[in-house]
């Protein structure tokens, strides 16, 4: 009976469950209550004024919220606030449909009247404020910026009203002073007339490459553009007289560099002392970025690191047209063998020098170089193609041959002799997986190496792992990457429990480290 009675207990108990579990989901579809799912938490000065779902667009609700209130009341309203919007994931939390957001964002915006103060123009570049008497001063601060960039006479500051219509807010641009309230530069970096070299040149420019006219009298050259990086915004603001800014202190404030942390994509041939020097860091600021203990720590193409670079806050762009002769090699033609691997290649034609005048158009940040485009050209002396032979097969990869384990030693010299591998600590019993895919041409026990798998590779390397407690492949087997091929053991020439594995090119052992992906 207790047996039943306990078995009862617990239908009752799942059935309260399920049923517990349904209300919830129909809840959830009704008054769209997060169960589990990411969603935003919309804060204002840092209160929450509530929550939606995560693609939900909140900078376009609160522009929409400042306008509507803008135009319902006569009151003046405070346009100095900070709002964020975070992904969490919390569940049983009531989620707001967009017009309930928006009508509680008008609710807290509408109390956050301006107090009474010194009447001022506040410019926000992201999370700057400088606080300016007189719209006056802000073209004088921005101007000031701008001339400290080589060819900033040439620009000035207009203002104009906000993309999105919001009652008394603005935005700065740069204007040319030849065209001031013409041509005002767009968001995109196309001016009009002059700037078909920025968004058209490329069209342009592949027409006009290779002609052997004199193209000297069609160069673009000196300032064709310049523009503010970040978005530079203007507002009517009401502030305690102390609170008012220094045009030239502001100025000094928004130049000077400050760390910001980016995103390095690591290239072949770097290392860490060439990455810091490149980006103005030091070796200790990426490796505790990064979590790194040694800066030997190891490298690999692709690898994305966390840098801290020094930046203004308020960031100038310039586009240059440049001319200048220079020696240059024509693309070379290539002749695909699809027998080879993609790393053999054979140049069958020598390429010869040639030498050209081009004409470059060059995109500097506060004059730092981000990007470079030749428009035109003029060929002095033509330059040969070389013919290169190349194969179309991609090579095969290696992968570490073991899940984990502790890395005790490298490959080179070790107590007196030449240690041709590298070695992971591990418990007797790890399973060994073969780095590449190939042919077992050695499973046995070898003297030192004890019992050892060798695997000859397609691309002719071949492959060692050493000191097994027991093989799983035979001679003869063909095994894919990551297949078992042994459990690792203590075997051999041994000082305990481990892995040994070796890779040799051309039949001489190298540093497995410099060919393993992982």
């Amino acid at each position: 009976m207790q047996k039943i009675t306990f078995s009862r207990k617990a239908a009752l108990g799942a059935a309260a469950v399920g049923t517990l579990l349904l209300l919830l989901l129909l809840i959830s579809v009704s008054r769209e209550i997060s169960i589990g799912q990411t969603y935003k938490c919309v804060e204002l000065d840092g209160q929450v004024v509530g929550y939606v779902p995560a693609d939900v667009d909140i900078k376009g609700i609160f522009c929409a919220a400042r306008r509507e209130l803008a135009l319902e009341t006569d009151k003046k309203l405070c346009m100095d606030y900070d709002w964020n919007a975070d992904t969490v994931r919390k569940p049983f939390v009531e989620l707001m449909q967009e017009e309930e957001l928006k009508d509680a964002l008008k609710e807290a915006l509408n109390h956050k009247v301006l107090s009474t103060g010194e009447q001022v123009y506040t410019v926000a570049i992201e999370d700057y404020r400088g606080n300016f008497t007189s719209l006056q001063e802000v073209e004088t601060f921005l101007n000031k910026v701008k001339d400290r960039i080589e060819g900033g006479n040439l620009y000035t500051t207009t203002f104009h009203d906000d993309a999105s219509h919001v009652s008394g807010l603005m935005c700065a641009q740069l204007t040319e002073k030849d065209a001031k309230g013409e041509r005002a530069l767009q968001d995109d970096g196309v001016s009009g007339t002059d700037m078909g070299v920025t968004a058209g040149a490329c069209t342009v420019a592949v027409e006009q490459l290779g002609r052997q006219e004199d193209v000297a009298d069609s160069y673009r050259t000196g300032v064709l553009d310049m523009k503010f990086v970040e978005h530079v915004e203007i507002y009517e603001n009401y502030v305690p007289a102390d609170n008012i800014d220094s045009v030239d202190e502001e100025v000094i404030e928004v130049t000077k560099e400050k760390e910001s942390n980016k995103i390095y994509v690591v290239e072949s041939g770097d290392c860490l002392s060439v990455i810091a020097l490149d980006n103005n860091t030091t070796v200790a600021s990426i490796m505790a970025l990064n979590g790194m203990e040694s800066a030997d720590a190891i490298i690999r193409d692709g690898q994305e690191l966390i840098i801290a670079v020094p930046e203004p806050g308020l960031k100038i762009r310039v586009t240059m047209g440049e001319v200048y002769e220079e020696d240059y090699a024509a693309d070379p033609v290539i002749i695909e063998n699809d027998s080879w691997y993609t790393t053999k290649e054979v140049v069958l034609e020598e390429e010869t020098t040639g030498h050209r005048e081009r004409n470059d158009v060059v995109v500097y940040e506060n004059g730092v170089e981000v990007s470079r485009d030749m428009v035109q050209q003029k060929v002095m002396t033509a330059s040969k193609a070389a013919v290169i032979e190349r194969g179309t097969i991609i090579p095969p990869t290696y992968i570490k041959p073991i899940a984990g384990g502790r890395f005790t030693s490298g490959f080179g010299r070790r107590w007196g002799r030449m240690h041709k591998g590298v070695d992971w600590a591990c418990p007797v019993g790890t399973t060994v997986y073969a780095s590449c895919g190939g042919t077992v041409i050695q499973a046995s026990y070898n003297g030192g190496y004890g019992n050892n798998v060798v695997i000859s590779h397609p691309d002719g390397r071949m492959t060692r792992y050493a000191h097994n407690s027991k093989l799983l492949v035979k001679v003869g087997q063909k095994v894919e990457q990551g297949e078992p091929i042994a459990l690792s053991g203590n075997t051999g020439r041994s000082t305990g429990p481990h892995v040994h594995f070796e890779i040799y090119i051309n039949g001489v052992a190298v540093n497995p480290l410099k060919y393993i992906s992982n």
